[in-house]
């Protein structure tokens, strides 16, 4: 079966790469690993002075310029989880912004930026998907 993407509309082209995106994390999501947030285990000073958050992006829409653009499940900053192999977080610590892709052997740094100048980054996180 032949799929020439250049006749599809935009439309087709955002489900394709959907039902793809979730055929990936389908043939991954057996195996798990730990993800925790860079700044777990930091002092309660540092963690109530600076905004933190991290999120495990599904989707990205790369009309927007902030934090909303990533759509997807809010992680807790203190605790431990348990992610897909192959899961992209975005995290946040004070005003600045990273991007991991998870690994078997943990997190792998694909993106960073500043919170107040995100487009970039979230082009770079979109490629991903």
């Amino acid at each position: 079966m032949e799929i020439n993407i250049k006749e599809m509309k935009l439309e087709e082209l955002k489900t394709l790469q959907s039902m793809i995106a979730d055929e990936i994390k389908a043939r991954n999501s057996s195996a798990l690993v730990l993800y925790t947030h860079g700044c777990k285990g930091a002092a309660s000073y540092h963690l109530g002075k600076y905004k933190h958050w991290a999120k495990l992006v599904t989707s990205v829409d790369t009309t927007k310029t902030n934090g909303y653009a990533f759509a997807g499940e809010f992680l807790a900053v203190t605790a431990e989880h348990k992610v897909p192999i192959g899961s992209v977080i975005v995290e946040v610590c004070g005003k600045d912004i990273d991007g991991y892709v998870m690994e078997a052997t943990g997190k792998h740094h694909v993106a960073s930026g500043k919170v107040n100048s995100m487009s970039g980054f979230i082009d770079e996180i979109a490629a991903l998907f």
